[in-house]
C-alpha cells in the first residue's frame, strides 16, 4: 500500500473503529484546501474525502485496478462505521446532475483551463451527453445519437458579457443554488 505524502492538511480517517491521521493530497472540491487522501493498493485505490471541511473523512470511494469506481460509502459518526451508498451509474462519475441520488457526470479539468462534462442520461453506464467548456467560457454540447455518432446540440458562451438568452439556450447550465450542472 502506498499513501501520497505531498499534502499540508491532516485528515482523520476511521477504519474498523480506529482513528488514523493522514495528510490530504488532493483538492477534490477545488477550494484551495487539500481534502482527500488517495491510497494505492495492488488491486486498485481508495479515496477518503472530507466533504464538509471538519477535518474528518466522511466519504470513501473505491476504484478497481482498471481505475473505474467500484464502491462508495459514507462515514456514520454515530456508529463509527462506513455505510455503502448507491454506486455511480457511470464509472468515475462524481456529480449527480439530475438530483436523483446517483452520480452520473464525470468532470474533467484540463491543464489548459478547459472543462469537459460527460453525462450518462439514461443510466446505462455510458456517457450520452458531453459539454466542453473552454477556459474563456465558450461551450459546445453534444449528444450521442445511439449509433456511435455525436451531434452538436448547442454552443455559445457563458463568460462575462454573454446575454441571458445565450445562457438560457444552453442544454446544460450551472444551478446557482447547488453549483451543479443541470440539463435544461
Amino acid at each position: 500500500m502506498h499513501i501520497d505524502e505531498a499534502a499540508t492538511e491532516l485528515l482523520s480517517i476511521t477504519v474498523d473503529g480506529e482513528e488514523h491521521s493522514y495528510e490530504a493530497t488532493v483538492d477534490m472540491n477545488h477550494d484551495g484546501v487539500d481534502d482527500t487522501v488517495h491510497v494505492n493498493t495492488d488491486n486498485g485505490s481508495y479515496e477518503y474525502s472530507d466533504t464538509d471541511g471538519d477535518g474528518v473523512a466522511d466519504t470513501h470511494t473505491q476504484f478497481g485496478a482498471d481505475g473505474h469506481e467500484s464502491g462508495h460509502a459514507e462515514f456514520d459518526a454515530t456508529t463509527g462505521g462506513w455505510n455503502s451508498t448507491t454506486e455511480a451509474s457511470t464509472p468515475g462519475a462524481t456529480v449527480d446532475s439530475n438530483n436523483d441520488g446517483v452520480p452520473d457526470t464525470i468532470v474533467t479539468h484540463n491543464p489548459d483551463g478547459s472543462t469537459v462534462l460527460a453525462t450518462d442520461l439514461d443510466g446505462d453506464g455510458s456517457p450520452d451527453a458531453v459539454t466542453e467548456i473552454s477556459a474563456s467560457g465558450d461551450y459546445s454540447s453534444y449528444e450521442e445519437t445511439g449509433d456511435g455518432t455525436w451531434t452538436e446540440v448547442g454552443h455559445g458562451g457563458i463568460a462575462g458579457g454573454q446575454s441571458s438568452s445565450a445562457i438560457a439556450s444552453a442544454p446544460s447550465v450551472i444551478d446557482p443554488t447547488t453549483g451543479l450542472w443541470v440539463r435544461r
